[in-house]
This record gives C-alpha cells, structure tokens and sequence, in this order.
C-alpha cells in the first residue's frame, strides 16, 4: 500500500488556475511531464476561472472628478473561498495579453502608489460577493497623462501542501496541482488633458483552413495621444444587392498606453446561404454602447 502525500510544488502567476493532475509514482517522472500540464492549463483555464470567480465592473476609470469607486467580486463556484486582494502592475503585448512588470519601460506610468483600496482580503460563501471600494488620492505635481495599474484578486488555497524537500521516500507520493483562480482588471488615472484617436492601418480576410474552419479578419490598429482607447468591433457584410448582415461583434478591446499597436484577429460567422461574391466587410471600432457608440475607426475591404 503507496502511503500517499500531497505537495504543491508548482505555482503558475498566470492569472489561470491549476489542471488537478497525477503523474506516475515516481518524482522524477514529474520533470518529464511538466510542459504536458502546462499546455492543459492554457487550454482549460480560462473556464476554470469564470467557473469560480467573478468580479463587475471589468475595469475602473477615475477621470474628471472622481475619486472613489467600488468593485463587486462574487464567489460563482460551490464551495467557500477566501480571496487576496492587490495592486499589481501589468503590461499589455501587442495582441492584446497581460505580463507582469518587473522593470518598467519608457513611458510606463502607474497608478499604485495612487489608490487605496479595501478590504484586503475577502471569504466568500458559494454564491455571495463582497464590495471592494478604491480611493484615489493624486500627488499635488502629477503630469497630465494616463496612469493605469490592476486589482488582482486571488484564490487563497485552503491546502498548502507539503514541501517537497521534507518527503523521504519519492516512491511514496503523489503530486496534486492545487489550482488557485486570480482575476485582475485595469485601474485606470486620468489627470489633466488626455486625448487619443485610432485608426485600422491594415485589414486583412482569411479565408477558412482545415485548422480554423470560420474565415477571420485579421487587424492591425494603431493609437496615438496620451490616453488609451477601449470600445467594440462590429464586422459587417454588404452584399452586391446591398443587403448586409452582422458576421462579427468583439466587445471591451483596448490599446492601453503606452502601446501604439494592437493586432486582433475576429472569427467571421457568414452563413452559408449567402453569396459573398462582390461583397465588401465593413469594419468598425467604436465605443462603447453605453458611451454613446461613436465611430472610433472604421475600414472596408472586398472579398474575393
């Protein structure tokens, strides 16, 4: 009989939760099957993390006058969990992921040393949600321009497991990933005149391949000014007879500063029925619904 010990050696700060995995008996086996759970990670996450936690608004803009706002984070699994809560400062890559900041670049500015949040620490039943309220206090000398950091919030696992290096005998244990969920969305600081425009510098159809069955849309923008912009997509195909149709909708994409580039791809869903030939897709990036919608960019192109 295995006398079986569970460890949790390896802890992934990619903001997506651990796959629940058990290696051969062995340890050594472990090293060998590493990038396997990594790659099922990547692919199951995402679920995992909407599956147990979710946080309302998705992300936080102190401009004008405001200076306080409040976030709603709710437990959405089946059992209780006790939630960290931090500032933490995130850079965005140019299609459009987040990677944690240990030296910043030119240009970067943050908006930590600004907001004062609390609590700091929620537990949470299944199905109940805490309300986080943030404060902004601005230094008296802050440059006009945009400030940005992220509210992280994350699963504090109820068992931390057993240290690897206090386990005798390899032979005898037994790994368990414990996954642990983290949510974080943008804090965003606007101070003095900020402005910004974006324009589509290339629009390109894909046809669909055996890999990717639905054809795409693939676009590159590029944002100018001392502010970042966030609003919708919306695909649109005119047909020769000049009936159109909505193939495409992405909604809350931004380029944060100070990133000039942002590259999307949109999958196109055209129903079969329809004739494409001498058709044109019209693209638009525009606001948000409920900031009134304005045409932010827009670009044409005709399929083959």
């Amino acid at each position: 009989m295995i006398n079986r010990q569970n460890l949790s050696i390896v802890h992934i700060s990619k903001e997506l939760p651990y796959l629940v995995k058990k290696p051969p008996r062995r340890l050594v086996s472990f090293a060998n099957l590493s990038s396997l759970f990594l790659a099922l990670i990547l692919i199951t996450g995402e679920c995992l993390a909407a599956a147990q936690l979710m946080v309302t608004p998705t992300r936080v803009v102190f401009d004008g006058k405001t200076r306080t706002a409040q976030v709603t984070v709710i437990n959405s699994g089946d059992d209780s969990g006790t939630y960290r809560i931090e500032l933490v400062n995130k850079r965005m890559t140019l299609d459009g992921q987040f990677e944690d900041i240990e030296t910043p670049l030119p240009g970067e500015q943050f908006a930590d040393n600004m907001i004062r949040f609390s609590p700091r620490q929620v537990v949470l039943e299944p199905g109940k949600s805490q309300i986080v309220r943030l404060s902004l206090r601005k230094p008296a000398n802050l440059q006009a321009g945009e400030y940005r950091s992220h509210v992280l919030f994350k699963a504090i696992p109820k068992d931390a497991g057993t240290d690897i290096g206090s386990v005798a005998d390899p032979e005898k244990i037994s790994i368990k990933l414990t996954a642990i969920v983290s949510i974080s969305i943008p804090v965003i600081v606007r101070h003095g005149e900020t402005e910004a425009s974006v324009v589509f510098t290339a629009v390109k159809y894909q046809p669909p391949t055996e890999t990717a069955p639905l054809p795409s849309l693939l676009m590159e923008m590029q944002r100018t000014g001392n502010q970042s912009v966030f609003g919708d997509f919306l695909a649109e195909l005119v047909q020769e007879n000049g009936n159109s149709i909505v193939v495409a909708q992405a909604n809350g994409i931004a380029i944060y500063t100070p990133n000039e580039k942002r590259n999307f791809t949109m999958s196109l869903r055209i129903p079969k029925d329809i004739d494409t030939k001498n058709s044109v897709l019209k693209v638009f990036y525009r606001s948000p619904a409920d900031q009134g919608g304005k045409i932010l960019s827009q670009a044409r192109i005709k399929l083959p």
